[in-house]
């Protein structure tokens, strides 16, 4: 049976940063030690979740919540620091890892083996969000500098910058439109930066002011372009035509929301990064 678009996030999602790779869910929970980390889902209905700190990728059931194993051990491939994570097109999970490691570690997504270094960013970048396009190739955020590097999706080759943003911005999330084009979502800037998908040419900004810590942003099945606001305790949702915030979500539960992915069903998970959990948004209300 061909699965859904949900489900292929699923085995990967529903197991850390939640990945918009080909297109997988993404939800990136990022910073201090958490047991969450960045979820993202893929075909065998688990939710995986990147522990920042010590490397690990942890699997749960992705109906209860519940605690299944270890997926990749801490330290695996010498990872560092898990930060986002994608599935590629091959269905294998791809794990950004920092702290001055700066690497793009593959990994099969059901057994967790290591599969190799997929790609290396210069040493004076900071990995940090990474997502496959409609093109087959691997596009990263630089979250110390406005740029997006791209890299070739079969053999983990620099292809050099895809982009470049507004002096001063910062990526800590990208994603692929329903437009095709890619939008980079900044940190402290209030506002997407918005590039030609096939050339990277900067097409303008989509202004959202009320998203002014933007964190591993991401569409919904609703074509709307959800972004947490990492220290405003709410994802905003805003259509990419008119630039209209069209819907909120936040709770007493959500602190620090920093990536979303959604279900089958429609529902709105959001990684919330400072009371370690992931949040769930039904019918606009959420619970824990």
């Amino acid at each position: 049976m061909k699965k859904s678009f949900f489900q292929k996030i699923v085995d990967v999602m529903k197991a850390s940063s939640f990945a918009h790779a080909g297109r997988t869910a993404q939800v990136a929970i990022f910073g201090l030690a958490m047991l969450l980390g960045f979820p993202a889902y893929a075909s065998d209905q688990y939710l995986l979740v990147s522990n920042r700190e010590s490397g690990a990728i942890l699997r749960y059931n992705a109906n209860t919540g519940a605690f299944v194993n270890v997926l990749v051990p801490a330290g695996s491939g010498g990872m560092h620091s898990s930060f986002g994570m994608t599935l590629g097109p091959d269905g294998n999970l791809y794990v950004a890892s920092d702290l001055g490691d700066n690497r793009v570690l593959k990994f099969n997504s059901s057994s967790g083996e290591y599969l190799g270094m997929f790609a290396s960013l210069p040493g004076t970048s900071d990995t940090y969000e990474l997502v496959f396009g409609p093109d087959g190739n691997l596009y990263v955020s630089d979250s110390l500098s406005s740029k997006v590097l791209r890299f070739d999706g079969t053999t983990g080759a620099s292809m050099g910058v895809f982009a470049t943003g507004e002096p001063g911005d910062i990526f800590r999330g990208i994603t692929y439109g329903p437009d095709g084009n890619l939008y980079a979502g900044t940190v402290f800037g209030g506002h997407f930066d918005r590039f030609d998908g096939a050339t990277g040419a900067l097409l303008g900004i989509l202004s959202t002011p009320e998203s002014n810590t933007i964190s591993f942003p991401g569409f919904g099945p609703d074509g709307l372009l959800y972004a947490p606001n990492y220290f405003g305790n709410s994802v905003n949702a805003y259509d990419i035509t008119t630039g209209e915030l069209v819907k909120s979500f936040s709770s007493g539960e959500l602190s620090g929301p920093n990536g979303l992915a959604f279900t089958d069903d429609g529902d709105l998970l959001v990684a919330s990064y400072f009371n370690n959990q992931i949040v769930k948004f039904e019918d606009g209300s959420g619970f824990g």
